[in-house]
């Protein structure tokens, strides 16, 4: 099988499957013509993913197929700079190496010099750079007359030295292309100061620019810094445009069949007609690009082998062009597995009802609806306006495809995302459950990956391993929570913690799902409790308190809720006692430690010291009052007293609402509660704040704090 991890653009005209070469070839025709050019650019603009960079190898070997010996080739990496200063030294040394290999002494510490005093200039080289009519060094000279006869005190000027060099470059017969590609990937403040050192330093006797990017985004990056230019900005550096032609349909479409047929093998003659239906309702409305072409080979080149033979290979790709381009449609197809297998059930909708289509199109652009509902129909016949009966399921089946419940599954746990597992790694975890130092090295490892949402990994393990919970044997259920009981507080990070109406969900949270996952209606209650209170006896502190409050709430009566069934409960509640006891001396232990003042869930812990000692908050008080003649002590119990909240405006009467939630810092204390003296807590924090025992941060802490808790008592927050 091919390899298609080497996204990396084609290098000749061998590999051209969209036509550029022709392209290619007379824009290269076009450069050699150039005849005296003066800091000439030329533009190669082109969406993302269009192809740019391949275009720019197939110029490039054009020019060389051409031999002409009075031109000089060369590539400025811009994207491996950061910064505009490291970009303008960066150019210059490119600039230097390009000149210095081809004319030697003739240019010798011309171009070092020259950019020796542009970088010395500081500041001033941001303004400097500007477009003026008076010439490219103007603005840098014209303000800095008096810094530039300091750096070169009896020597050149920055434009004595660059007229030299421009002298030198007028006598030669040799003109000098420089390909600056990968624009794209640039900051756009980046990007406009390649723009400005083309027309600036760049501006040189016999030298030429072939510039590389999507104009659509220099233009947005031009407006937001130059908003009085416009497009004119552009049109005063380049000279020549060109627009990478778009590849025609049929070449991309070609090109996805043919990497289908490779990866996936040919379907079968009897599916070839319903294959095509979906290439073209759902896969080639998607793939407008090389890219878009190259990321879907790669995407199949990893997916299909782990689970080839056990799902259709239309529906397979069609899932997969779904998850890359509309990747809403696809969560939302996952999430909803009983409305889309099998066929209209008692409970459906009227097939000529459109509100069918609601839950997922609510995470589709409009524009987009039709197509994304061609594609659901295509995919799930019971969406369709059609009444099928039973009889299709088996047939369904036998093609094992996704819209058939025993293999909806399938095409979704292997998914190549950072929020799922392989199988390798799931089957590992479940082998080796009972392997607590394996089972706590994974997860540590885990909490040390970060994703491109910003959390770990944490959230994946636990989530696969509730998902498969039931596959992990009887036996081992006890070891595998022993040793998650013990490094919960250790892998716990606020940055797990969803956000929005998910807020609720952290790991604790992932943790009870786990933990019935495992458990309900495979162990009996007596079973179950024989399994926690082994568990629980290494439990961490946190994770501790949050799992005995739990089991304890179970049997508690509150208003308008239930009773909890017995056998619905974590644990007996005869092994409540036990429970509490073990979490009041590990609360006990921390507290005589010290570790307990640092714990992240200090706030929550202090709570329920007071309910697992049947409200009396004697102890808590005691400890906390120890801590109000302790500044350090005092900073830590606002730290953990601090918290935020996010509104909206929601507008009305004529106004507008709020497009972002707003944050609001809150104080998670009332005057009546029972952990501390809230009086003397006040007044403790009072007389701290300017105290100089603690630093700015911690200052800010007990300030930020104490105005959170004023403004509640007036009625502030809620």
């Amino acid at each position: 099988m091919k390899n298609y991890f080497n996204d990396s653009p084609i290098e000749s005209s061998e590999d051209d499957q969209y036509g550029v070469a022709p392209f290619a070839t007379a824009l290269a025709k076009s450069i050699l013509n150039i005849e005296e050019p003066i800091g000439t650019t030329i533009a190669l603009n082109g969406p993302w993913g269009s192809g740019k960079s391949s275009a720019v190898n197939l110029i490039r070997s054009a020019l060389n197929d051409a031999n002409d010996p009075r031109l000089v080739v060369a590539e400025f990496k811009c994207w491996w700079y950061r910064g505009e200063e490291a970009l303008a030294l960066a150019f210059l040394q490119n600039l230097n190496a390009v000149l210095g290999s081809t004319l030697k002494n003739k240019v010798k510490d011309l171009v070092p010099r020259l950019g020796r005093g542009i970088l010395q200039a500081g500041p001033i080289i941001g303004p400097a750079i500007a477009l003026t009519p008076a010439g490219p060094l103007a603005g840098l000279i014209g303000g800095a007359f008096d810094f530039a006869k300091r750096f070169f005190p009896g020597g050149d000027t920055l434009e004595t030295t660059f007229q030299k060099l421009a002298e030198v470059l007028a006598e030669q017969d040799r003109r000098f292309l420089v390909v600056i590609d990968d624009l794209d990937r640039l900051s756009p403040d980046e990007a406009l100061a390649i723009f400005r050192l083309i027309k600036s330093v760049g501006r040189l006797p016999n030298v030429m620019y072939l510039v590389v990017f999507d104009r659509q985004l220099a233009e947005k990056a031009v407006s937001e810094s130059y908003p009085s230019e416009g497009p004119h900005f552009l049109e005063k550096i380049i000279q020549a445009g060109f627009e990478l032609p778009a590849p025609l349909p049929t070449d991309l479409n070609n090109a996805v069949l043919a990497s289908i047929s490779e990866i996936c093998g040919s379907p079968d003659e009897d599916q070839i007609v319903r294959f095509m239906n979906v290439f073209y309702d759902v896969i080639a409305p998607f793939v407008t690009s090389p890219r878009h072409v190259s990321r879907l080979q790669n995407a199949m080149s990893v997916t299909w082998p782990a689970i080839a033979g056990d799902v259709n290979s239309a529906d397979f790709v069609a899932l997969e062009t779904l998850r890359l381009y509309e990747p809403g449609l696809f969560s939302a197809i996952k999430s909803n597995k009983q409305l889309v297998c099998g066929t209209q059930g008692q409970g459906d909708v009227n097939g000529n009802d459109q509100s069918r289509f609601d839950v997922f199109l609510r995470v589709v652009p409009e524009d987009r609806h039709e197509l994304a509902r061609t594609a659901l129909q295509r995919l799930f016949p019971r969406l369709e306006n059609i009444g099928y009966t039973g009889e299709w399921v088996s047939e369904w089946s036998s093609e094992r495809r996704v819209c058939v419940e025993a293999h909806f599954d399938t095409y979704f746990r292997l998914s190549l995302s950072d929020e799922v597992l392989s199988a390798a790694q799931i089957d590992e975890i479940i082998d080796k459950a009972e392997d607590q130092n394996f089972i706590q090295s994974a997860f540590r490892e885990a909490s040390k990956v970060e994703r491109r949402t910003g959390q770990s990994m944490v959230p994946v393990y636990l989530d696969e391993l509730t998902t498969n919970g039931r596959r992990v044997e009887k036996a081992k259920v006890e070891p595998l929570l022993s040793a998650l009981f013990e490094i919960h507080d250790e892998i716990d990070q606020q940055k797990d913690d969803e956000r929005g109406f998910m807020a609720m969900v952290n790991t604790s949270l992932r943790y009870h799902w786990l933990i019935r996952r495992l458990t309900r209606d495979r162990f009996t209650i007596q079973e179950r409790t024989e399994v926690y209170l082994e568990a629980t006896k290494n439990a961490a502190l946190g994770w501790l308190v949050d799992f005995v409050s739990s089991a304890r709430g179970d049997y508690q009566e509150r208003e308008g809720r239930q009773p909890t069934r017995e056998e619905d409960c974590l644990t007996t509640e005869a092994a409540l006692p036990e429970l509490s006891d073990r979490a009041l001396n590990a609360i006990r232990s921390a507290a005589g430690e010290g570790t307990l003042l640092g714990h992240p869930d200090l706030l929550y812990i202090l709570h329920r010291w007071v309910d697992f000692l049947d409200n009396d908050p004697s102890e808590v008080r005691a400890w906390t009052d120890a801590l109000l003649a302790e500044p350090k002590g005092l900073v830590t119990l606002a730290q953990a007293m601090t918290g935020e909240s996010w509104s909206m405006g929601m507008g009305g009467f004529g106004s507008l609402g709020d497009r972002v939630s707003k944050r609001s810092v809150t104080a998670q204390i009332r005057d009546d509660t029972d952990i501390i003296d809230t009086t003397s807590f006040h007044e403790a924090l009072e007389a701290v704040r300017d105290n100089e025992a603690l630093n700015d941060e911690e200052r800010e802490i007990v300030r930020v704090f104490l105005e959170a808790w004023d403004r509640q008592r007036r009625g502030g927050d809620d």
